[in-house]
């Protein structure tokens, strides 16, 4: 039997889960494509930005995962566009042929089209949006030092989150911490009380895809620890110097950080659906295109009448199981229906505080926190990381200290004399009756 090419688009959680399947095969060889060298474990990034991790202890080399690979091969470079007619990927203009494409490109940010989100707003989808936001938090604090105007030491000194799903709540409570155990002790200059985290949410509750007495748990623990939650309450602008809500409620801030959600990073030559999905077969391959497989975040699958999470676990499973539905092909055998097989859900809000539903059992507190370590530990990659991670844990939790207090791009707010300026700009632009 002649060997066939697969291309993989993207070393996330789904595309390395299909390489890890594909190459056990030894009728195939696979081509691993990522515009990174490495692989980044995206449940943690929000412990980057708030200083209690460093960057390379979420993040792995690719090469040294596909060692043990002898049939997978990596190319780094950024997809320019898919050919599905002659079955090539164009990569940084050079072409490579596959037999068979799984794509696990990912997802973005989402702006929903709301004003200013884009230019104003940090996502944290990256490591360098997680270093991005450490910068400009503790860039902030150091400028509200320097600062005698009061309403601009309270700007700077506000932090607003965007979105009440597990990545706002976990930010917002990490940042609550920030602000007890570190910034408090390392700026004498600054009040305890002066320091605000903001969490809106455009819906009525938190962790909306939980039991409500979950969400409630939430946010009352939020609430203890100092953040402010906003509920029903949704962004009609960003601007420079603050977040615009629907209700004409002005919070002015220098550090917005959005997690209101995701979708996903478009292809030229692939279809796109609503939010950024393509949709797909239960077998997970394209329609019109039955050598294409999506996989992941991109994939528009739906399940149970309701569209499949963009979350890790659906990823591994559905990046697994394209590879299986590949070989299935390649050895003359039917292709199988995929199944999300919802394992439970978790997420930590602070030290000692979580929340989590597995196989419908509702727990909380301590035990919840101590499932949420244990399964991040476990799927952390590399052996190095989950040392270095448990490690910094382990300290921050004794000496209630974040270790990584680097600031290493010093941000530069706007000045008063810009911020007048705009707004007598928004004032010639409003039109008069």
């Amino acid at each position: 039997m002649a060997t066939r090419h697969v291309v993989v688009l993207g070393a996330g959680f789904g595309g390395l889960s299909a390489v890890k399947h594909l190459a056990r095969d030894r009728s195939v060889h696979v081509t691993l494509i990522d515009r990174n060298n490495y692989h980044l474990f995206q449940p943690l990034l929000y412990q980057v930005a708030t200083a209690g991790l460093e960057a390379p202890q979420i993040a792995w080399p690719i090469r040294a995962i596909l060692r043990r690979y002898p049939r997978v091969r990596f190319w780094m470079g950024n997809v320019d566009s898919v050919d599905p007619l002659d079955k090539r990927v164009w990569v940084d203009g050079k072409a490579i042929s596959y037999d068979y494409l799984v794509v696990s490109v990912g997802s973005t940010s989402h702006d929903y089209g709301i004003p200013g989100v884009r230019e104003n707003a940090i996502p944290l989808k990256s490591l360098g949006d997680a270093m991005r936001i450490r910068d400009r938090v503790l860039s902030a604090v150091e400028e509200a030092v320097r600062t005698a105007d009061p309403a601009r030491r309270r700007a700077l000194l506000t932090f607003v989150v965007v979105g009440g799903g597990p990545t706002g709540v976990e930010l917002a409570g990490a940042l609550a911490e920030l602000k007890r155990h570190v910034l408090a002790r390392d700026y004498p200059e600054v009040a305890f009380e002066e320091i605000r985290i903001v969490l809106v949410e455009a819906t009525d509750r938190l962790l909306g895809y939980l039991s409500p007495s979950l969400s409630a748990y939430t946010r009352r623990t939020l609430e203890q620890m100092g953040v402010a939650v906003m509920t029903s309450r949704a962004v009609s602008e960003v601007t420079p110097f603050g977040v615009c809500l629907r209700d004409g409620t002005f919070i002015p801030s220098y550090v917005v950080i959005w997690t209101a959600g995701v979708t996903g990073i478009a292809l030229p030559g692939l279809p796109a659906g609503r939010n950024g999905r393509i949709a797909t077969t239960p077998e997970l391959y394209i329609p019109d295109l039955p050598d294409i497989y999506v996989v992941g975040d991109l994939n528009g699958l739906e399940q149970d009448g309701k569209t499949l999470p963009q979350v890790a676990p659906v990823a591994m499973q559905q990046g697994a199981w394209a590879a299986r539905n590949i070989l299935r092909r390649i050895h003359g055998k039917p292709q199988l229906p995929f199944r999300y097989r919802d394992k439970g859900n978790l997420a930590t809000i602070g030290r000692k505080h979580a929340v989590g539903e597995v196989k419908g059992l509702r727990f909380s507190g301590y035990l919840a926190w101590l499932t949420w370590l244990a399964v991040h530990i476990y799927y952390l990659t590399g052996f190095r990381n989950r040392l270095m991670v448990l490690s910094n844990w382990i300290y921050s939790y004794f000496t209630y200290d974040f270790a990584v207090r680097v600031i290493h791009h010093r941000h530069q707010f706007p000045c008063q004399a810009e911020e007048e300026a705009v707004s007598a700009q928004q004032m010639l632009e409003t039109p008069t009756d």
